[in-house]
């Protein structure tokens, strides 16, 4: 089963098979992923901090999943900012002119 992502402004396309799946925008999809990892470090920290001999392993995902809790906050900005360059579309713009 060979998968095709097509990507527009609007949305993500992922096609597996016969399956289609629609993400819209890009860091939709990146902070879902993001969630989903959260928990997959948190719930292999707290199995692995049952034993005594994997209670370092167990702490390092721990460490990873606060990492990637602190870069939520990250991820929303980078989701709801963005940057354009408004002054080419302007009337008055003159690129030899010094701006002041």
């Amino acid at each position: 089963m060979k998968s095709k992502i097509r990507e527009t402004e609007e949305y993500i396309d992922v096609k597996a098979g016969r399956f289609r799946i629609f993400f819209r925008k890009r860091y939709r999809l990146i902070t879902t992923l993001n969630d989903l990892l959260i928990g997959i470090f948190f719930v292999a920290g707290s199995c692995l901090n049952f034993f005594t001999s994997t209670e370092i392993i167990g702490s390092i995902f721990y460490l990873c999943g606060s990492l990637f809790l602190a870069s939520r906050p990250v991820l929303r900005i980078m989701h709801n900012t963005s940057l354009r360059n408004e002054m080419k579309h302007s009337s008055n713009y003159n690129p030899t002119k010094k701006q002041e």
